[in-house]
C-alpha cells in the first residue's frame, strides 16, 4: 500500500507558503490593533494572536486522534480562530480602503482577541500536558502474565485445574522468555517405573485405589501428572 507521507520538498513548500501567508496577514492585523488603541510595540503582537494562533489551533486539532477527549473543543476553537482571523483581515482592508470607519463595537471586538487567545491556548496546552502525564509505559500485560505463569511451579496440594488452550495474540520477546526460564527452579527428574510400582504397592497396602491423583500424591507431584504416571505404570511390563 503506498505511503501517505509527503516527499520532503512538499514540507519545504508548505512551510514557505505558511511563512509568506503570515507575512501578508501581519500588516492588516497590526493596523487593527492600532485602530483599537494599542501602541506600536504592543500592536506588533496582534499578528501572533491571530494568524499564528490560528495555525497553532489547526495543528493541535490535527495531532488529536478522532474521538479523543478534547478534540471537539479544539476543532471549535480552530474554526473560531480561522473565522476571527479572516474577519480581521477583511475589516482591516475595509478601513485601509476608506470603506469603513472604526466604531465602539469594532474596538471592543479587537480588544477581546488577546483574552480569547490566551484562554484557548491555555486550554489546549493543559489538555495535552494532562494526557501525556496519564500515558505511562506499560509492559505488555500478556507478557507479564506469561512470565508469572512460567515461573510458578505447581504444588501437590494445589487444586487441579482443567487444562485450557488459549490463543495468545502476542509474541513474547526472546529476552523475556530467557529471563523467565532463568528464574525457574531446576526441574525434578521424572519417576522411574520401579518408583511407580512401589507407589502402587503402597497404595494397595493402604487400601487406596491406584489411580492418577493417588499416584501423583504418593510421588509428591502435582495431580495433573497423575494420568501420565498411571499410563506409564499400565504400559510397564509385568514380571
Amino acid at each position: 500500500m503506498p505511503s501517505s507521507r509527503l516527499p520532503w520538498y512538499a514540507y519545504v513548500l508548505g512551510g514557505l507558503v505558511l511563512v509568506v501567508a503570515l507575512m501578508m496577514s501581519a500588516p492588516g492585523e497590526y493596523q487593527l490593533a492600532r485602530v483599537a488603541g494599542w501602541g506600536e510595540l504592543v500592536a506588533a503582537g496582534m499578528p501572533v494572536c491571530m494568524s499564528v494562533y490560528t495555525a497553532f489551533a489547526v495543528w493541535f486539532v490535527e495531532t488529536r486522534r478522532k474521538g479523543e477527549k478534547g478534540r471537539g473543543t479544539a476543532i471549535v476553537g480552530a474554526i473560531c480562530a480561522l473565522t476571527m482571523t479572516l474577519s480581521g483581515q477583511v475589516v482591516a482592508h475595509w478601513i485601509a480602503a476608506g470603506d469603513m470607519q472604526s466604531s465602539m463595537a469594532l474596538t471592543a471586538a479587537v480588544s477581546s482577541v488577546p483574552a480569547i487567545v490566551v484562554g484557548h491556548v491555555a486550554h489546549m496546552i493543559i489538555r495535552a500536558a494532562r494526557q501525556e502525564a496519564v500515558v505511562e509505559p506499560q509492559l505488555d500485560t500478556h507478557a507479564s502474565e506469561y512470565l508469572e505463569e512460567v515461573s510458578h511451579e505447581p504444588r501437590p496440594d494445589e487444586p487441579q485445574e482443567e487444562p485450557q488452550q488459549e490463543a495468545l495474540d502476542i509474541e513474547i520477546p526472546v529476552d523475556e522468555v530467557a529471563q523467565a526460564r532463568a528464574r525457574r527452579r531446576p526441574g525434578r527428574p521424572g519417576p522411574s517405573i520401579e518408583d511407580l510400582k512401589k507407589a502402587a504397592e503402597t497404595l494397595r497396602a493402604q487400601g487406596e485405589e491406584v489411580n492418577g491423583p493417588n499416584l501423583a500424591k504418593a510421588m509428591g507431584r502435582h495431580r495433573r501428572q497423575g494420568s501420565r504416571y498411571l499410563a506409564m505404570l499400565n504400559d510397564a511390563p509385568t514380571g
